[in-house]
């Protein structure tokens, strides 16, 4: 499929999160990265030494460490081999980062947890800027984060407004997005985009009533 993109002038822009879904058991995994990960050690830890898993609706998911310069170059492999190499893109959503669980372990033993929590927006974007430019790719790829914190611009090519509603309201409707911006730009972070017709619908009552109309 890529390949007739190609051909008409046309490239990929992809997905990805620092968190690995334990998909064990499934032996339908070509490549199972979270077991790859977790057999070396490459995710935060619990009071029990073993890697910290989060449940997400029906997903369980464990967050790599970045204090591991290990770990950190692990992702970064995961990066040039899979996204810049078997996708062939040229650049991606860098989803999440905001979730760090308060009572984690890090291999840095010198951080607390509250710590890290805001630390580690900026060292998800620091690997994947250091792995686009280790694959000589930062000419032609686009990367955007959805979590920053003091030192993040300096990390990555631009920021996303988060899931506005498909209205025209400042409240969370495309007003809040261009509010979004300007405070963000005021603040350092230059750059950044939004979804143009909002992201999140909801249809659940008659006071939450919001969808995009077709006509």
């Amino acid at each position: 499929m890529v390949d007739s993109w190609e051909k008409d002038g046309v490239r990929p822009m992809v997905y990805m999160n620092p968190y690995f879904a334990n998909l064990t058991g499934n032996d339908q995994i070509v490549e199972n990265l979270f077991k790859d990960a977790d057999s070396k050690g490459f995710f935060l830890k619990n009071d029990k030494d073993a890697s910290y898993l989060i449940q997400s609706l029906s997903i369980e998911f464990a967050m790599v460490d970045f204090s591991s310069a290990n770990a950190s170059e692990w992702t970064k492999s995961v990066i040039k081999n899979n996204m810049l190499g078997d996708a062939r893109s040229v650049g991606w959503m860098c989803d999440f980062g905001e979730y760090t669980p308060m009572d984690v372990h890090m291999a840095d033993s010198s951080m607390n947890a509250y710590t890290y929590h805001n630390k580690y927006p900026y060292e998800w974007a620091k690997a994947t800027k250091e792995a686009v430019a280790e694959a000589n790719k930062t000419d032609e790829t686009v990367y955007f984060m959805r979590a920053g914190s003091t030192m993040s611009p300096g990390q990555t090519s631009l920021f996303w407004m988060g899931d506005q509603l498909p209205t025209f309201d400042r409240f969370d409707g495309l007003h809040s997005a261009l509010i979004g911006l300007l405070n963000g730009g005021m603040s350092g972070f230059a750059l950044g985009h939004s979804d143009i017709g909002g992201y999140t619908s909801l249809n659940d009552t008659e006071n939450l009533n919001y969808y995009r109309r077709d006509e």
